[in-house]
């Protein structure tokens, strides 16, 4: 599994010129980083790439250019967002695409992500329906909870809430949001996460600190972070070494 979160190319300071980049040039970097990730993912292994709405497309054509298999589109949607300008709706969500290195094959783990149903009234009854064969089909509710959809209700780090959590990084992703991405999308056996997960944009480091806080509750998960700038570099293991003194 691939799950990282890239410079948008919205000009942000992450001590370099990598979110600065021309139209061309961006679209030229992107398709050679997909092209490249492509090639370390294992056959049934998938990318999960955040992006902007402006370039968003350059990214999912790039993933096709590399003969990626699309599976969906998801939103990152948060309402404490806001908007530094009143000629446009304020910004309340992020895209993050999902593309398979397999047509037919990928994990999914449905049941670790699933959510509260919004009324406890339809756990009382099955529900009957006619399936495409023009049978009688009955549903009934998951005790687990409903499916998770394609919109992902995560708040930004905004706020005395998440003061503790929040680091100087300008792009910083929630633990919360990652968790549940690494809950979906790496492979598992016997309960017990067993995948690799690599993620070549580390930044503040929240994958590391995601994979490693699940791993303290017996998962065996494998992860490589890279990230080009010390700065970024010396948050991230910080951020880690918090982690290994609360085990003790």
């Amino acid at each position: 599994m691939i799950l990282t979160d890239p410079p948008y190319n919205i000009h942000k300071d992450f001590g370099n010129k990598s979110d600065c980049l021309s139209i061309d040039q961006f679209i030229k970097k992107t398709n050679e980083r997909v092209k490249k990730l492509k090639n370390l993912l294992t056959p049934t292994g998938s990318i999960i790439w955040f992006g902007i709405h402006n370039y968003i497309c350059y990214v999912q054509v790039a993933m096709y250019n590399a003969g990626l298999y699309y599976r969906r589109m998801n939103i990152w949607h948060y309402e404490n967002g806001f908007s530094r300008s009143k000629k446009e709706p304020a910004t309340h969500y992020e895209p993050f695409l999902w593309f398979s290195n397999d047509k037919k094959t990928w994990t999914y783990n449905v049941d670790e992500v699933r959510i509260p149903y919004k009324s406890s009234e339809r756990l009382k009854n099955a529900i009957t329906y006619k399936g495409s064969d023009g049978q009688k089909k009955i549903w009934k509710p998951n005790p687990k909870g409903s499916m998770r959809g394609d919109v992902w209700d995560f708040p930004t780090l905004a706020g005395k809430v998440f003061e503790k959590e929040k680091t100087e990084h300008p792009t910083q992703k929630p633990e919360a949001l990652i968790t549940e991405l690494i809950k979906a999308f790496c492979p598992m056996e016997n309960g017990i996460y067993k995948g690799n997960i690599l993620d070549p944009f580390h930044g503040s480091g929240t994958l590391g600190v995601c994979c490693e806080r699940l791993n303290m509750f017996g998962h065996s998960i494998h992860w490589t972070g890279i990230e080009l700038e010390k700065k970024w570099c010396d948050v991230a293991t910080k951020r880690l070494e918090t982690i290994k003194e609360a085990e003790k």
